[in-house]
């Protein structure tokens, strides 16, 4: 791209383009959502009162990849395309028949290797520690595979609020796009075009004053579709070219933070119980934060302080030239406080449970004698 402005970045055609599309696209799609049975029943862990079309990463994809054809954006980034096409293809069959877990890791591996293939883009460093470049490797390959597989299963495990993964995403692509406009990276077409159509299903998803639902939610098409685009955009940022200088690749952390710290909080929760990490549960940030007695809309709300912060904090770091070491240290000193609140929280939980338990056990005794 040829401007370094973030603003004249944003009012590219494309960002437009790709919102109006979701904005007339959604309407469509949700009314043949029942049709071809793409809708979200409530019942088990769902909470929703009635049931939802899953169509929002249809709308985007559709709007996404419309966009970038259109403006034959396609050229260098077949694995994108490949990529995002097959992964929401994947999360589109799993919204309609439920694919086991193990299965959908499996695939969603497989598809990420040959799409990082057809590009051949992956983490070759994790940067410079004390003067010495930490190459990956032969390592470069598995390692960036399992990153991907990592963020496109954290964005699925935290859609479980209306608006919360959309607007999340938001502020990711928000930041990404900055540092895309500023070290002129090619990366920044496609983040605006993501941007638009994610802003375009957010006025749908969100629960505004004057809807107290969502009217569609996004389903696995959707996370997949951008737990695969988000990190692929943000590697490319690490690779240095003749227009561009590269980012340091701790920085990718720190623009995922938040689901990266609520999953790997979930999983060791999880571990520690000895529950799958796969298995669906009601375990998460936003769960907690409902639990604490805030609404759906003041959960949601506070989640996005959380991310503008830590992505506030990366880009600083970043911008005052920490290097590689004081970047992982306070991202791990980071994760090790959320880790850390979230066990709080549960032991707290625990012993509140047990409490409320001990009158019930003695009144069905005294009843019963």
């Amino acid at each position: 791209m040829e401007s370094a402005s973030l603003l004249q970045s944003i009012q590219h055609f494309e960002t437009f383009m790709a919102f109006f599309m979701v904005l007339a696209l959604v309407p469509v799609f949700r009314r043949f959502a029942p049709m071809v049975g793409l809708v979200d029943h409530p019942g088990g862990r769902k909470k929703h009162a009635a049931p939802v079309p899953l169509v929002g990463g249809v709308a985007i994809y559709t709007a996404f990849m419309a966009t970038v054809l259109f403006n034959g954006l396609y050229t260098g980034f077949e694995g994108l395309i490949f990529g995002s096409s097959t992964l929401f293809l994947l999360g589109l069959i799993d919204d309609r028949f439920d694919i086991s877990a193990a299965l959908r890791f499996v695939l969603q591996a497989i598809i990420i290797s040959i799409a990082l293939s057809l590009d051949s883009i992956w983490l070759t460093s994790l940067g410079n520690f004390w003067g010495v470049e930490f190459s990956l490797g032969i390592l470069s390959y598995p390692i960036t595979v399992l990153a991907i597989l990592g963020v496109i299963n954290a964005i699925n495990m935290l859609d479980g609020l209306d608006g919360l993964v959309s607007g999340v995403v938001m502020l990711i692509l928000f930041f990404t796009l900055g540092t895309a406009s500023i070290n002129n990276n090619a990366i920044a077409p496609y983040t605006t075009t993501l941007l638009g159509a994610v802003v375009g299903f957010w006025l749908y998803n969100y629960r505004f004053p004057w809807r107290e639902k969502a009217s569609v939610f996004m389903g696995d098409s959707g996370t997949n579709l951008l737990g695969f685009i988000l990190p692929y955009l943000a590697i490319h940022l690490t690779i240095a070219s003749a227009t561009n200088n590269p980012i340091k690749p701790a920085y990718i952390l720190w623009l995922f933070a938040l689901p990266l710290w609520d999953i790997s909080a979930v999983v060791l929760k999880r571990i520690k119980e000895g529950k799958s990490p796969l298995k669906a549960g009601r375990d998460h940030i936003h769960h907690i934060l409902l639990n604490h007695g805030l609404n759906v809309r003041q959960a949601v709300l506070f989640i996005y302080g959380i991310t503008a912060l830590s992505l506030s904090l990366g880009t600083s770091l970043v911008y005052f030239q920490f290097g590689a070491v004081g970047l992982y240290l306070s991202f791990a000193f980071a994760l090790y406080i959320y880790v850390e609140r979230l066990f709080k929280y549960d032991r707290k939980e625990s012993m509140a449970k047990i409490v409320e338990m001990k009158p019930n056990t003695e009144k069905k005794f005294n009843t019963n004698a």
